[in-house]
């Protein structure tokens, strides 16, 4: 109903492009933030990524350190939420992935 609804569709397409682009800027922060904390890993490869999600490179080692000494959560295979990410948490989880690099 509401995509049949032209009105309805529009605010729902500019609703879509608004998260587009935040997770764009998230991406591209992350990844900035990245090579600040840890300089020597290359992380340009995310910013290439599309989508909610993005492969981070962390091993599965890696991800288990995360979770048990810093409460983040990937999946096993190092998939991250960009969405998640946010100004509140961004640096939270930069720090704790430098530090298990």
């Amino acid at each position: 109903m509401a995509l049949s609804t032209p009105e309805l569709r529009q605010l729902w397409e500019e609703e879509l492009a608004g998260m587009r682009v935040r997770i764009r800027e998230m991406r591209q922060l992350f990844v900035t933030k990245l090579k600040e904390k840890a300089p020597g890993h290359d992380f340009d490869f995310v910013i290439k990524q599309r989508g909610m999600f993005s492969y981070s490179g962390l091993t599965k080692e890696q991800v288990a350190l995360l979770a048990s000494e810093h409460a983040i959560y990937a999946v096993d295979t190092g998939r991250i939420c960009v969405a998640a990410l946010n100004s509140t948490n961004i640096d939270k989880v930069v720090e704790a992935i430098a530090k298990v690099l």
